[in-house]
C-alpha cells in the first residue's frame, strides 16, 4: 500500500515539475516576444528576473532528468527567492509614480506578474516538499 501511495506521489512530483517548466518556458518566451516585437528593451532588474526563472527551469528540470530530491525543490524555491526580491525591488522603484514601466498586461505591469510567477514557484515548490515521498 505504501509503495502504491509512493509512486502516486512521485508521478505527481514529476508532473509539477513538467507544468512548472512549461510555464517557464512560456514565461521567458512571452518575454522575449514582446522584447523583440514590441521594441522594449528589458531593464537590468527585468534581466535579473530573466536569470532567476532560467534558474527555476533548471531545478525544475534537473527533477525531470534526475528523478524527485528535495535539494532540486529547494534550490526552485532559493532562486524564486532570488527573483521576487528583485521583483519586489522593481514594485518599490515604480509604486510611487503613476506610470509604470513597460506594457502593462490584464492591468499589471510585467514585474508585477513576475513576483506573482514567483510565489506560485515557491508555493508550488514547498507543497512539493511537504508530500515528498522519503516521510512515507
Amino acid at each position: 500500500m505504501k509503495e502504491g501511495i509512493r509512486n502516486f506521489i512521485q508521478g505527481v512530483q514529476l508532473l509539477d515539475a513538467l507544468i512548472g517548466l512549461i510555464g517557464v518556458v512560456m514565461i521567458l518566451g512571452g518575454a522575449l516576444v514582446i522584447q523583440i516585437f514590441y521594441h522594449e528593451a528589458p531593464c537590468p532588474l527585468c534581466l535579473l528576473q530573466r536569470v532567476a526563472f532560467v534558474a527555476v527551469g533548471i531545478s525544475f528540470l534537473m527533477n525531470l532528468r534526475y528523478g524527485n530530491r528535495a535539494q532540486n525543490w529547494a534550490s526552485a524555491i532559493l532562486a524564486a527567492c532570488a527573483g521576487m526580491a528583485v521583483s519586489i525591488r522593481q514594485i518599490c522603484l515604480h509604486i510611487t509614480s503613476s506610470v509604470g514601466f513597460g506594457r502593462a498586461v490584464w492591468g499589471l505591469h510585467m514585474y508585477t506578474w513576475c513576483f506573482i510567477a514567483f510565489a506560485a514557484v515557491i508555493i508550488g515548490s514547498a507543497f512539493m516538499l511537504l508530500i515528498y515521498p522519503e516521510r512515507l
